[in-house]
Order: C-alpha cells, then structure tokens, then sequence
C-alpha cells in the first residue's frame, strides 16, 4: 500500500525527470526547511499570501495550517496536474490555485483584487532557468509585494542572493542543512 508521502515523492520524482528545470528537486522540502520559512511569517497580520511552486503541496498545508480565516493563499505553478492535487487535497475557499506563470504575478495579483501581497513565498528553481526570466520573476515579485512585505525563496545554491540583493532592500540568509538537499534560503522585503 502506497502512503501519501510515498506518493508524493514519486509524482515529485516524475515530475523531476520530465522537466528538471521547472521541478528543481527530486523530492518535496523537509518539515525543517518549511518551519525554517514560515516561522518568519507574521502570520496574525498577513492575509494575502503567494506561493510560487507549491508542487505536492507541503508548503501549501502549513500555510493553509496558519492562515487566518479571513486569509487568502494564492498557489501558482506551471504544471497542471499539481494545481489539480491542491485543490482535490484543499479543498478551502482561502484557497485559489492557478496554472500560470510566477511571471505574471502582477496580474494575478490584480485579479484577485488585491492591492499587493503580503508575502510570496517561492520554491521554484531560478538558477535552472534562464537569467532573463530569472530577472523579470523577481522584479515582478518585488513590484507585487504590498509596502513593507515580505518576498522569501529557497535554493539549493547562494547563487541569487546578489540579485536579491539588488531588487529588495533588506535580505536575510539562512542555510537549512536538514533538507534533501540542503537548502539555502533568502527572507527579502522591499
């Protein structure tokens, strides 16, 4: 009988082998790398939150987990049959799940009728992507956040912090070594 975190690892696992560049990893992030992401969220006060790449979902449910009932989480990844799992696992009106492009935030954004996100949370490779759309991710990301939000991403390299360094005004970083593989992760706000 197969379990759900098995079942996650190999439709994690597929996903990889069919596109590495879009995965990025051959399995779902460790429970230490998304406490080491979410316990920086102020979670009493942040009601409009995005998650880039929510893949089998285990960022996805935390954030569900500790969302405010007045909350909203907005999911986007390119692949489809992940976006169709969240919703058949979440079923939550706080939650919108969308297949799009972590490009287009901004419209995302709008469409919701937000005025900016209070964070984006990101999980998707930029160092397997090529730089322009490495570029226009995080200036869209930056231009999406609501004045004083906050914008993290883990990597599984320090490779992007220079170019974070130059799109927000303040970045933290933190290695998360209890990951497979470990991972590096950056806290932005603009």
């Amino acid at each position: 009988m197969t379990t759900g975190v098995t079942r996650d690892r190999s439709v994690f696992l597929r996903s990889f082998l069919r596109d590495w560049r879009t995965i990025g990893s051959v399995t779902p992030s460790s429970q230490y790398l998304v406490r080491a992401m979410l316990d920086g969220v102020d979670f009493e006060r942040a009601r409009r939150i995005v998650e880039y790449g929510p893949g089998t979902g285990v960022f996805t449910t935390e954030i569900m987990r500790r969302l405010a009932p007045d909350g909203q989480l907005l999911t986007l990844d390119t692949e489809a049959h992940f976006i169709d799992a969240l919703r058949e696992r979440l079923p939550d009106p706080r939650l919108v799940a969308v297949r799009g492009s972590a490009a287009r935030i901004e419209r995302h954004v709008a469409a919701l009728g937000w005025r900016g996100a209070d964070v984006i949370i990101s999980g998707i490779p930029y160092t397997a992507m090529p730089p322009d759309l490495r570029v226009e991710i995080l200036r869209a990301s930056a231009r999406a956040l609501a004045p004083g939000g906050l914008f993290t991403a883990y990597q599984y390299s320090p490779y992007i912090r220079p170019l974070l360094g130059q799109l927000f005004g303040r970045v933290e970083t933190r290695w998360v070594p209890r990951n497979l593989p470990p991972a590096f992760f950056f806290a932005c706000r603009n």
